[in-house]
């Protein structure tokens, strides 16, 4: 998680340098978001190793799960583009970077993703 930080911060920070503070700001709002993503899979992950749950229990929580983080990086997104005015390019390439950080990092650290 610390590592997703990093390179979100690091890619804003070069998009604003790179171009202007604007464009910096919306790939770091695109990168919040799919932090946020991750934090809800996490949170989730943690949660539903409950030993109580049967199978049905777990797979509508899976549903459920996916319905939530869905939702919220809808909502996120569509905050940063209409609300706040960000650049959409930026943003969806701050998100893309934030999730590929996901995906990548414990490959590069040789950690097994459950």
């Amino acid at each position: 998680m610390a590592a997703q930080w990093l390179i979100v911060a690091c890619s804003a920070t070069a998009a604003s340098i790179m171009s202007n503070p604007h464009i910096g700001i919306s790939v770091f709002w695109g990168g919040v978001t799919a932090s946020v993503n991750v934090m809800l899979l996490m949170w989730r992950m943690i949660f539903g190793d409950r030993p109580t749950f049967n199978a049905e229990q777990h797979l509508r929580l899976m549903y459920r799960s996916s319905l939530e983080r869905f939702f919220v990086v809808a909502v996120m997104l569509a905050i940063g583009m209409l609300k706040l005015k960000l650049d959409p390019l930026a943003l969806l390439l701050g998100f893309l970077v934030g999730q590929v950080a996901l995906v990548v990092i414990p490959i590069i650290r040789g950690i097994k993703v459950k």
